[in-house]
Order: structure tokens, then C-alpha cells, then sequence
């Protein structure tokens, strides 16, 4: 099948399950009527029964998503819980979502605006196609603290996006084979190699960072709870964007909460509570809200020293020139006031 029919093709399937997800439940007119309105039906009035069939059948099989049908509700995705919680999947579908609606009206290009990634999108091939035949890579890696960069093999596990940039989870050199992260824009090369590897079966890399809160990977790392004590102008905030999985709000008051999560501290963990600033106090652990505070004091110091080596000698400055000034005029006062005594 030419490539341009298999594009055209996904675009539908995910048109369709677009269309019943953000329904809720719809009948076969509504289907039809919102297919009139696309231009994917390239002058279709309505999808054909055996048409519309065959994409329920192969949505069944590319996505596991399953198109049900009740005679009370017409239409609707089968176990929508599930649904929800594949992110992948999810973040597939939404992204193919909106890349239809702009295909189908290029005015709206602006009128959605996207972060930008780094460098690094132009190996995710390579990187999942070393996955799927299990051959390690070679690849030359710069990192942010090194002088000069490095060559070395991985053996890559699973790809993941964290504030805005794609890292890849892969075994290191090291003999004892532990899992490192790798940003993808600090690569410079990426090869493939014909040194085979196995991953293992049972594998997932939502699991391997299930207790860590961004791309930290700590091997003998184990989770505790961490309370966080939230203003209460930032609860909302929390509520609907969870800062992990495991969160739970176990108190409420007017003027703050108190948010509960299973994890490991991390790393990322500490800069996302201190970019919130003053409206987050850690309450437990008590290792994590001594480093909090330690960290704390240093951001003060670093901005609090240099604003005022700053300030000081503006501050002495403008107090010498007022200064100035009401020494010239009272010198100058003292001096008419003797001429007139003089005359």
C-alpha cells in the first residue's frame, strides 16, 4: 500500500476514535454528520458500513482500543479507564488529533503554539529500531559537564519526554550493567552496531520509573512517603496536574494542603519544590526538608550578595550626591547671607 494511503488511512482511525472519545457515546448519524464536516472524508457524506467496520477492526488491532456499540448508548470506547492511563497511547492520539484539525485548516497553524524540543528527535529511529532487533548502539555523548565528548556503546531499553526532552534508558559499560539516562541532544552521533543484547520479558519502563519523579534512575533507591504542605493559591494547580502517580491530598484547610506521595527523592524532585518557591514546605522526610532549606539558603545568599554589592554603592552614591547638594547650597546661602552682612 502506497505510503500516502497509509497516512491517510492512520488519520481516519484516529479521526474515529477522536470523535467517539470526545462524545462519550454517539450514533452512527452524529458519526457521519462530523464526517461530512472533515476534510478526511476527501467528499465522502458517510463512512460506508463496511468501511466503518474495517477501521473499528483495525483500531482493535494497531491500538488495543475497542469501539463498542449498545443500542441505549449507540457508540463509545470500551474501558475507558484503561484507555486513560496508556500515555503513550494517549499522547498519540492527541497528537494526531491536532495535526488533522491543522492539515484541515493551515489558518490554524496560528493559532496553536508548541514548545520546542532540543535536538535529538532525529534518533529516535534508530534508537527504537536498536530496541525492537536488539542491537546495541555507539554513540558519541557531550555532557553539560564535560570538556570533551566521549564514545561508548549502550544498550537502549525504552525512550522517555521529560521537560521537553527525549532521554533514552539503556545499559551502560560498566560491568556490573546498570541502567543510565541519556539526554538525546547531547548526542552527536548515534550508530547502530551488530552486538546483540536481550532485554528481559518482563521489562516496562513506566515500572522501572514508577517511584521516581522525572528521569532519575537510582537501582538501590527505595520510596517513602513525602508530604508536601502546598499554599493554598497553588492547590488547584496540584489537583489538576499531578506532581506523581501516587499523589493523595490527605488535608484541607482555606489556607493550604497537605499533598502525600510514595517516591524516591530525587534530584528533580528538589528543583521542581524549589521552583515553586515560598508555596511549598516539605513536612517528611525530614532528609528531604533539611536539603530543601540548605538549598534554599543558598539561592538567597547567591541573589541576595550580589544585589547588594549592587545596591551599596548606588545607595552611597546617591547619599554623597544629596549630601553634595545640601553642602553647595548651604555654602552658597552662608555666602550671600555674608555679603548682604558685608554691604
Amino acid at each position: 500500500m502506497p505510503k500516502q494511503n497509509t497516512a491517510l488511512l492512520l488519520s481516519r482511525y484516529i479521526w474515529l476514535i477522536d470523535t467517539i472519545y470526545s462524545a462519550g457515546s454517539i450514533s452512527r448519524e452524529e458519526i457521519d454528520r462530523r464526517w461530512c464536516r472533515s476534510l478526511l472524508s476527501e467528499g465522502e457524506m458517510a463512512i460506508p458500513e463496511r468501511t466503518f467496520h474495517r477501521y473499528k477492526d483495525a483500531i482493535q488491532e494497531l491500538f488495543q482500543i475497542n469501539i463498542a456499540f449498545s443500542k441505549s448508548r449507540g457508540y463509545y470506547i470500551e474501558n475507558t479507564t484503561d484507555f486513560q492511563r496508556n500515555e503513550l497511547r494517549k499522547w498519540l492520539i492527541s497528537t494526531f488529533s491536532v495535526n488533522n484539525l491543522i492539515n484541515e485548516g493551515v489558518h490554524l497553524r496560528k493559532h496553536i503554539g508548541f514548545e520546542p524540543m532540543p535536538s535529538g528527535q532525529q534518533y529516535l529511529t534508530t534508537i527504537l529500531e536498536a530496541i525492537r532487533d536488539g542491537v546495541r548502539l555507539r554513540v558519541t555523548h557531550q555532557g553539560f559537564s564535560k570538556s570533551e565528548a566521549k564514545s561508548f556503546t549502550i544498550a537502549p531499553y525504552g525512550l522517555k519526554v521529560f521537560k521537553q526532552r527525549w532521554y533514552v534508558l539503556a545499559q551502560s559499560e560498566y560491568p556490573d550493567g546498570r541502567l543510565l539516562v541519556y539526554s538525546l541532544d547531547r548526542f552527536t552521533e548515534v550508530e547502530r552496531t551488530d552486538i546483540s543484547y536481550t532485554i528481559p520479558s518482563d521489562f516496562d519502563i513506566n515500572e522501572h520509573f514508577r517511584s521516581f519523579y522525572g528521569v532519575s534512575s537510582l537501582s538501590n533507591a527505595q520510596p517513602e512517603i513525602v508530604q508536601l504542605h502546598i499554599d493554598a493559591s497553588q492547590v488547584k494547580f496540584f489537583r489538576t496536574l499531578p506532581l506523581h502517580h501516587s499523589q493523595e491530598e490527605i488535608e484541607t484547610t482555606d489556607a493550604y494542603s497537605v499533598f502525600q506521595y510514595y517516591l524516591v527523592p530525587t534530584f528533580e524532585l528538589t528543583k521542581e519544590i524549589l521552583s515553586n518557591g515560598p508555596y511549598i514546605k516539605v513536612l517528611r522526610p525530614l532528609s528531604l526538608r533539611e536539603e530543601i532549606q540548605s538549598k534554599a539558603e543558598k539561592i538567597k545568599k547567591t541573589l541576595f550578595f550580589p544585589l547588594l554589592n549592587y545596591l551599596i554603592p548606588q545607595i552611597h552614591w546617591r547619599y554623597w550626591t544629596k549630601n553634595a547638594f545640601f553642602n553647595c547650597t548651604n555654602f552658597k546661602n552662608a555666602f550671600q547671607r555674608q555679603k548682604r552682612t558685608a554691604a
